[in-house]
């Protein structure tokens, strides 16, 4: 049995672009896209890890010694918490890694499931990646999310027959990956959706939609006319727009608008379980994590995210037990303090 640390350090050894820094934070890598930093000056990414360390928990201890409780109604499936592995895709091109596409996808969606988590799957722009994590959702059947990009409509409703065929437990869109670097230059027909062609996307799937990308109430209003089943709000990892709010500073004000009409999720800079916890008093119903996943498959395959699954799963039962948040419905916004 590995440890934690052991996978790190092998991740550390199969990448040659991601530095795996000790604090993973946007700083090292800014403006390396492709590749793992955020756009342009990288300051989105920065700002999504820095602005999550403004939020402290607020300790609370005298009351009767019960055990907590942090599973999630995932659309009718329980889940051991409300934490997801984000879609990271092409990590030869993003981490440099030497684990190849498919080990790396196994491996992640392996070491969620055994944990009781769920995993968000992606395409990308050529066949090939596309179809590898259709295979996983064949094989797995109604355990997984495929995340689907913004493909223009005549390319994007036949992958969505594809898709639905699988049966998944839900399908996501990253309408944000219209603005991807790598995408536009390989000349990839993606395009923004109108609230007409996602009320069309959504009639069709016949599964829970979920719009990831959004960081407006005005966006967050379109999502809710389209009839969605969740949002997510997401700046795609600072990977899109320079200069960007971080997700954490638009959070609360996008769940207080939404008032549970559906499911709010969140990702961007997210690490650990105290972060988790953070999200979810600020009136998120999960948390969607990314590069340390990816890491954590890259550095040990299904064990090393298995490991680090387990991690993030205590880390906020502890916050739940030292803030006396014995079950989910008990972390309110008074759990924590906002200093921005």
């Amino acid at each position: 049995m590995k440890t934690l640390e052991e996978v790190k350090i092998q991740a550390r050894a199969n990448m040659s672009i991601c530095k795996m820094c000790k604090t993973c934070n946007g700083e090292v890598c800014r403006g390396w896209t492709p590749g793992p930093g955020g756009k342009g000056t990288g300051s989105t990414f920065v700002r999504n890890v820095a602005k999550l360390k403004e939020v402290t928990l607020n300790m609370r201890l005298i009351r009767e010694d019960q055990e907590v409780d942090s599973r999630f109604d995932f659309f009718g499936q329980v889940i051991s918490a409300p934490i997801m592995a984000a879609p990271i895709a092409n990590v030869k091109i993003n981490y440099g890694s030497s684990v190849d596409e498919l080990t790396y996808l196994n491996g992640l969606t392996d070491g969620c499931l055994s944990q009781g988590l769920p995993v968000f799957l992606g395409d990308g722009a050529n066949r090939e990646a596309f179809e590898m994590p259709l295979k996983i959702h064949q094989n797995l059947n109604k355990q997984t999310i495929m995340t689907i990009k913004p493909w223009t409509m005549d390319i994007l409703m036949p992958k969505l027959e594809e898709v639905k065929a699988c049966s998944p437990l839900a399908v996501a869109m990253d309408i944000d990956a219209a603005g991807l670097i790598l995408l536009k230059k390989q000349g990839v027909p993606v395009s923004f959706k109108t609230v007409e062609e996602l009320k069309a996307i959504k009639a069709y799937l016949g599964v829970p939609f979920i719009l990831k990308g959004i960081l407006t109430l005005e966006d967050a209003q379109a999502a809710l006319d389209a009839g969605v089943d969740a949002i997510v709000v997401s700046n795609h990892g600072g990977r899109v727009l320079d200069d960007c709010v971080s997700t954490i500073e638009v959070l609360e004000k996008i769940t207080t608008f939404v008032k549970g009409r559906c499911k709010v999720f969140v990702d961007g800079g997210f690490r650990s379980g105290s972060d988790v916890f953070k999200a979810l008093a600020l009136g998120a119903d999960g948390v969607l994590i990314g590069r340390p996943f990816s890491h954590a498959s890259i550095g040990g395959q299904s064990e090393g995210v298995a490991l680090y699954a387990d991690k993030l799963i205590q880390e906020l039962k502890e916050c739940m037990r030292m803030t006396s948040c014995i079950t989910l419905k008990d972390i309110k916004r008074s759990s924590v303090n906002v200093h921005f």
